[in-house]
């Protein structure tokens, strides 16, 4: 899901191995409904976090853009399954703020099962 228009988003994913739906939600309603808030910019900016991830992404090279969007609006990982059941809600507290690989994993697992897509997650609410 993003705030950004949908020719943007394309734009972002061209090339890429998305098998899954992108949502372009530029009235934010979702953003809303998970309750997914706006930074201030000392947050969303100054946080060790966000400093440490553009501090070594330069070091590898990478210059950071100017954004092009609001770079205060918080995002979040929202999971969904195929019976459109939310298995987990990560909201972000600042830009960089992600769950792990292991929460996103164990999230989509079952207990007892070797699938994805078919458990419950205690992170769903």
């Amino acid at each position: 899901m993003s705030f950004e228009s949908l020719e943007r988003i394309q734009w972002y994913l061209e090339g890429a191995d998305f098998q899954w739906p992108v949502l372009s939600d530029p009235a934010r309603e979702l953003y809303k409904a998970y309750s997914m808030e706006r930074a201030s910019f000392a947050r969303a900016w100054l946080s060790p976090r966000t400093l440490s991830y553009y501090a070594r992404a330069m070091l590898r090279g990478q210059r950071p853009h100017k954004p092009a969007a609001d770079s205060l609006q918080l995002g979040g990982d929202v999971l969904v399954d195929r019976a459109g059941i939310v298995r987990l809600i990560h909201r972000s507290r600042e830009p960089a703020d992600r769950p792990s690989v292991e929460v996103l994993m164990r999230s989509t697992i079952a207990p007892g099962s070797s699938r994805a897509g078919e458990g419950d997650s205690e992170e769903a609410q």
